[in-house]
């Protein structure tokens, strides 16, 4: 009988399809604004499809937008904007194909803007307690 592979995430991954704008660096300097799609989500990372080859090490400044609880004045859901960067630690395929429709793309986030974090955290509470 196989060994079950050791999980090596600190943060629990919740499958969620939320919308993400990201802001993808272009080599004359400026950004190309992309809005896309996740497919799951940790408090350390995101994982979406792209229809663009992006290079792992990449820079992104990214902002979701995602339902939270309202806590302390009843009960109820609102909408949080979370702003935050990343760096792409993984893209499959490896290399850009012209064939390619959509590559998967990890991303590690490095940075939250203040509260952001907690409404993530938040998030995925609704998420696994089925609230959503």
């Amino acid at each position: 009988m196989a060994a079950r592979p050791v999980e090596r995430r600190r943060a629990q991954r919740v499958d969620a399809r939320l919308g993400i704008e990201l802001r993808l660096p272009r080599t004359d300097g400026g950004q190309e604004l992309m809005n896309l799609e996740t497919l799951n989500i940790s408090t350390s990372g995101v994982y979406f499809h792209s229809a663009h080859f992006i290079e792992p090490m990449t820079k992104l400044d990214m902002l979701f937008r995602l339902p939270v609880s309202v806590k302390g004045g009843g009960d109820g859901v609102r909408t949080a904007g979370v702003r935050c960067e990343g760096i792409v630690v993984r893209v499959v395929p490896e290399r850009p194909d012209p064939s390619q429709e959509r590559y998967e793309v990890a991303v590690f986030f490095t940075h939250f803007e203040p509260d952001a974090l907690q409404h993530l955290e938040d998030h995925i509470e609704l998420l696994l307690t089925g609230a959503s």
